[in-house]
């Protein structure tokens, strides 16, 4: 896929966007809005004053089309998100409603193997789904869970659902910056992480003597970092945060790397030469770097710097052409092949994209296949 020069020259800047001051060059970025995850969510609704109810898929049997760790909310305005649609929705949503009026938290079985070919549900199978009614005071619960996720801190949630009330706590790895332990949370993780074990790290139930319990890790969200904030990257931007990644943002013109321009974005960053991209951006396990800047001497620095790090994706705009030329150059740095084979490039799928929007889509789904583990395949069949 090839690019059109971005717009904009602009000077470079001395600190990160966003900044009360700019004394210190690429030092980090300011914080700005960013996707809900739904501990925030619930957190929010809780810190209201408002209850809700927690719609969990704990466990699925057969072609059920959702598994163990879907979930959904239903607030006194109505449902949010969805646990598979069709009839199980609204059986689901329908239990929900009632656990709400209720004030009292149900196990609700749907099975889905008896629906005849002209049904709306042909898959068979089944889902347990868990209707958990969350009250107020585990607000502060919620909140560390969302802080958690947000500074990248994992654990897991357990739900003790043998009674007719469940237990929920939260076990963390570690306290966020800037945290305190809640009501229900510990940082004992030994026997939470022996149930997740047993479960191969995935949501779903336990059975733990005589009890039975469900636990789903607290997963750290994707984070998308963008090395780039032009056209094609503010359009990947949108694309991506509706997406549910979360979004960081880095560029070397602070015109181009702010809130204003980016209010999607979690982060961003303004590293003039993007010196430091690593450390400066944080890149971890649970990055996807997408190179999208303005020229290929700033794509060839940002995909040196990003193969030192531990991303799970990479990936660089560009023609055939320059990747080539750029990979020569590596490897005569001493770039092993091997990890400049892993990188996308050129980045997105096959879609003969031209506009901005459509090389943002051809973007996202490419990272989309990537987080569903299909990538390897749909580029091989590219």
């Amino acid at each position: 896929m090839s690019r059109s020069d971005e717009p904009g020259g602009g000077a470079v800047s001395t600190g990160p966007a966003g900044a009360c001051s700019a004394d210190a060059a690429g030092s980090g970025g300011m914080s700005a809005p960013w996707p809900d995850t739904l501990e925030a969510r619930v957190a929010r609704l809780l810190g209201e004053g408002e209850s809700v109810v927690l719609v969990t898929v704990i466990s699925r049997t057969g072609s059920a089309p959702r598994d163990a760790g879907t979930r959904a909310l239903y607030t006194q305005a109505g449902p949010e998100g969805t646990v598979g649609g069709g009839l199980l929705e609204a059986r689901a949503m329908e239990a929900a409603a009632q656990s709400l009026f209720m004030g009292r938290s149900a196990r609700v079985s749907c099975d889905l193997s008896g629906f005849t070919p002209d049904s709306d549900m042909i898959c068979g199978g089944g889902m347990e789904v868990l209707c958990e009614v969350l009250l107020p005071e585990q607000a502060g619960l919620f909140s560390l869970a969302a802080l958690a996720l947000s500074e990248g801190v994992g654990g897991v949630w357990v739900v003790d659902v043998s009674h007719e009330t469940p237990s929920r706590s939260l076990c963390l790895d570690s306290l966020p910056q800037g945290g305190e332990l809640a009501a229900g949370a510990s940082l004992d993780t030994a026997a939470a992480r022996e149930l997740a074990a047993r479960r191969k790290g995935r949501a779903g139930l336990v059975e733990k003597g005589e009890s039975s319990v469900y636990v789903e890790p607290l997963a750290a969200p994707t984070i998308l970092l963008l090395c780039g904030g032009g056209h094609v990257s503010l359009e990947v931007a949108r694309l991506a945060h509706a997406c549910g990644f979360v979004v960081d943002v880095a560029d070397d013109r602070p015109e181009f790397s702010n809130p204003q321009r980016f209010p999607m974005a979690r982060r961003c960053y303004v590293l003039p030469e993007y010196e430091n991209l690593v450390n400066a951006c944080g890149i971890g396990r649970h990055h996807y770097v997408a190179i999208i800047t303005r020229g290929h001497g700033f794509d060839r620095e940002t995909l040196a710097q990003a193969l030192t790090s531990h991303a799970q994706y990479i990936g660089m705009i560009g023609s055939r052409t320059k990747r080539d030329q750029i990979y020569a150059l590596l490897r005569a740095q001493g770039v092993p092949a091997a990890e400049l084979a892993a990188v996308c490039c050129p980045i997105g799928l096959t879609i003969e994209a031209e506009t901005p929007q459509q090389i943002a889509v051809s973007i996202v789904a490419e990272l989309l296949a990537a987080q569903a583990g299909t990538l390897k395949r749909l580029r091989f069949e590219e």
